[in-house]
């Protein structure tokens, strides 16, 4: 089984990346905030904690920044009806912090900001995770400016803006440029400012 990959990161894609180890390509699926976080290291030597998908259908790896996110992941795609597309499409948009607060509040539309979760998908989503708060509770983080909300938010909205078909560097420059003006919208709203300037 593969665990982590050193290597030269050959190509970032939004979801996947293509990173060279010993002269051996391997790609590997990724969520939004890991692409985010390696923006500036094209080319250069990274390392990733990865989940090895060993099944009849085939193999997949999955890549991570930190074993807890990892872990996390494993967590989020055991739950019932909840494969691992899903549950990494769930973490590009949540972290753990933010899922326990959706279920405590029993908050569907917030999870139905994730494309195509909608309906019945977000209803078992949030019945599944408010089924397994206590294992939830472990991979709550101390509060961490760099991922508060508004960093979220951020994240959120430049993703959703990348779906819509503008580019990354589009998207960062216009959701900054909403951000100066009126710090406290959600992702939803800056979205739809940029897209009806």
């Amino acid at each position: 089984m593969i665990a982590s990959l050193r290597g030269n990161l050959l190509r970032l894609d939004l979801d996947s990346i293509l990173i060279e180890v010993s002269g051996i390509g391997y790609e590997v699926m990724i969520p939004f905030p890991l692409h985010l976080e390696l923006r500036e290291s094209v080319g250069k030597e990274i390392f990733i904690h990865c989940f090895h998908s060993i099944s009849d259908r085939g193999q997949k790896l999955f890549g991570f920044q930190t074993n807890k996110d990892r872990e996390l992941f494993k967590l989020i795609k055991s739950l019932h009806g909840i494969g691992e597309l899903t549950a990494l499409k769930i973490l590009s948009f949540f972290r753990a912090d933010d899922l326990y607060q959706i279920a405590q509040a029993d908050d569907r539309k917030t999870l139905e900001k994730i494309p195509k979760v909608k309906g019945k998908t977000s209803e078992k989503i949030l019945f599944e995770i408010k089924q397994n708060l206590k294992k939830l509770e472990s991979f709550l983080q101390d509060s961490d400016k760099e991922f508060g909300p508004v960093h979220i938010q951020d994240d959120l909205a430049i993703l959703a803006l990348i779906q819509l078909g503008y580019d990354e560097k589009t998207a960062n420059r216009e959701v900054d440029l909403i951000r100066k003006s009126t710090p406290d919208l959600e992702a939803g709203e800056i979205v739809r400012k940029v897209i009806t300037k």
